[in-house]
């Protein structure tokens, strides 16, 4: 939980939007894979924008955390600028995560 604290915290202090990343390392693990090529990919493009951190949600640390944000389904992305959620995205394809975070991105 500290990593994610930090990540929100470094993220807020670059004037970047956080990318949070809601997989499941047992459950939903095939869709979670099929995602993992698509958000390096655009991780690596929008390294300047945005900074992407996964949260496990079979990890018990995060449990509550995927109810507060009512994640439903996996993979869900939440998009954080200055500490708020702006947007929730369920299992987008590579179009649609990028028009969100160039929707979302702050401008410097």
């Amino acid at each position: 939980m500290d990593d994610l604290y930090e990540a929100v915290e470094n993220a807020n202090e670059k004037k970047k939007l956080l990318l949070l990343e809601f997989i499941g390392s047992t459950s939903y693990r095939s869709t979670c894979e099929f995602m993992k090529p698509i958000v390096e990919s655009v991780a690596n493009t929008y390294k300047n924008k945005a900074d992407f951190c996964t949260v496990d949600v079979d990890n018990n640390e995060f449990k509550d955390l995927a109810k507060a944000f009512r994640v439903q389904a996996l993979p869900t992305f939440l998009i954080i600028v200055d500490y708020k959620m702006v947007e929730q995205i369920v299992a987008p394809d590579k179009q649609e995560l990028i028009k969100s975070i160039n929707k979302a991105a702050p401008t410097k």
